[in-house]
C-alpha cells in the first residue's frame, strides 16, 4: 500500500517532515489533507484545516426495531465500557460462566440487569456468557443498565462482593491547544426579551475568539439563525438542541440551519477543536463522567451513542440554569446559566484552560 506522501505527491501536494511527524502522531485522515489548499502542507496549514474533527455525531436514527437490534445495542454498550474498565484496571477478569466455588478473589465485568435492596443489594449482573447475583453493601449509585466492575469472592452462583468499581475518567494532566471559544446555553428566545439576546450578540461579535458554543434550549431557531448571521457571521458556532428545540426521545439528532457558520449536531455531540476534546450535552450530571455513559437512553440507536469512549477535555452543558465552572479530573465542567434567569458566559483559552466567567452579566 502506497503511504500517505505518495498519495498527496499524486495530488500535487508536498508534505514537510515535520507536518509528517505531526500527521502520524494525530493519525490524521488523507480527506482532511486534501482540503488544504496550499500545494507544500506544512504543520501550520494543518493545525488551521484541523481545528474541527467531529468525534461523535448522532444523524439519523433507527425507523424500524428488531429484537436482534436491540440484543445488540446491550452487547455494544457492554463491550465498549468492558474495554474501558479493563483498560484502566490491570486484573485478571473472568467471564461469569467461567465462575467456581472456589471462594478465590475474582474480578468480573457485567451489565445491571436487576436490583434488589434488602438487608444488603442484590445485583444480577449479566454479560455474555450468562449472569451471576452479587451480594453488596447497599449502594445507591447503582441502576439498572449500568455497566460496572466488581471485586468479589467467588461462590459459584453467587458473588460475594467486595468492592464496585466504575468506569471512570482518568488521572491525567491537563490537555492544551490553541484559539479561545465561548460557552453559553439555554437562550430560550421564545421567552427571552429580544434586547437581551442582542446585547449578548454585541458583546461576543467584540470578544477575541474563535467559536460559540451552545448547549441546547435556543428557544426559536429561526430568531437565533437570523441574529448569527447579522452579528456574528465571522464566528463557527456550534449548536446542539435541547428538549425545548426538538420533541423527541434521547439522545437528539441534530437541527436544521442554513448558515455556513453554524455546525449542528447531535444531542450529545463531541467535537476535536483547536486540539481540545469538547462534549457538548444538554443535561449532564456528574455521574456520568464516574459511569462513562451519558444519561439513559431512550432508543435504540445504530450504536450505542450514549458510551462516553473517548474522554473529554471540556464538558459544556446546560438545562439546569445555574451557572458554574468546576473540574473533575482535568475534565472543564462549564455551564452559563440561562438568559431567563442567572447567565454567566463562559471564555476558555484552549491554550492555558484558563476559564473566565462574566458573573457581573447585565442583560438589561
Amino acid at each position: 500500500m502506497e503511504d500517505i506522501v505518495t498519495r498527496l505527491f499524486k495530488k500535487g501536494k508536498l508534505v514537510t517532515p515535520e507536518a509528517l511527524d505531526y500527521i502520524n502522531s494525530k493519525k490524521l485522515e488523507e480527506v482532511l489533507l486534501s482540503d488544504i489548499t496550499e500545494t507544500v502542507i506544512t504543520k501550520v496549514a494543518i493545525e488551521k484545516a484541523s481545528d474541527i474533527r467531529i468525534l461523535k455525531n448522532l444523524t439519523s436514527k433507527k425507523k424500524e426495531l428488531t429484537a436482534e437490534d436491540f440484543t445488540n445495542f446491550y452487547n455494544i454498550k457492554l463491550e465498549k465500557i468492558r474495554e474501558i474498565i479493563l483498560q484502566r484496571i490491570q486484573k485478571n477478569f473472568v467471564s461469569i460462566n467461567k465462575l467456581d466455588t472456589t471462594r478465590q478473589e475474582v474480578y468480573v465485568v457485567g451489565i445491571v440487569k436487576d436490583i434488589k435492596n434488602k438487608e444488603k443489594t442484590i445485583v444480577e449482573l449479566e454479560d455474555v456468557t450468562g449472569t451471576v447475583q452479587v451480594i453488596l453493601e447497599k449502594t445507591a449509585d447503582i441502576e439498572l443498565d449500568d455497566v460496572i466492575a466488581v471485586k468479589a469472592i467467588s461462590g459459584g452462583k453467587v458473588l460475594f462482593g467486595q468492592q464496585v468499581i466504575y468506569p471512570e475518567i482518568p488521572l491525567r494532566k491537563p490537555n492544551t491547544g490553541h484559539g479561545k471559544a465561548c460557552f453559553i446555553s439555554d437562550l430560550h428566545l421564545n421567552e427571552t426579551p429580544p434586547p437581551a439576546f442582542e446585547k449578548l450578540l454585541q458583546w461576543l461579535e467584540t470578544q477575541p475568539i474563535d467559536a460559540i458554543f451552545v448547549a441546547g434550549d435556543i428557544g426559536e431557531k429561526d430568531k437565533f439563525e437570523d441574529m448569527i448571521s447579522q452579528y456574528c457571521a465571522e464566528k463557527t458556532v456550534f449548536v446542539i438542541p435541547g428538549e425545548l428545540d426538538k420533541e423527541e426521545e434521547y439522545p437528539q439528532t441534530p437541527l436544521e440551519f442554513t448558515k455556513r457558520n453554524i455546525i449542528s449536531l447531535s444531542n450529545p455531540a463531541m467535537i476535536e477543536f483547536g486540539g481540545i476534546n469538547i462534549l457538548i450535552i444538554h443535561d449532564m450530571e456528574m455521574q456520568m463522567l464516574k459511569k462513562r455513559y451519558l444519561g439513559k437512553s431512550k432508543q435504540i440507536t445504530h450504536s450505542d451513542h450514549l458510551v462516553l469512549d473517548i474522554v473529554p477535555d471540556i464538558v459544556h452543558f446546560g438545562h439546569s440554569h445555574e451557572p458554574q465552572v468546576t473540574n473533575y479530573k482535568s475534565v472543564t465542567m462549564v455551564n452559563s446559566g440561562s438568559l431567563l434567569g442567572k447567565f454567566a458566559p463562559v471564555i476558555i483559552d484552549l491554550a492555558t484552560r484558563e476559564s473566565f466567567q462574566d458573573t457581573s452579566w447585565d442583560k438589561s
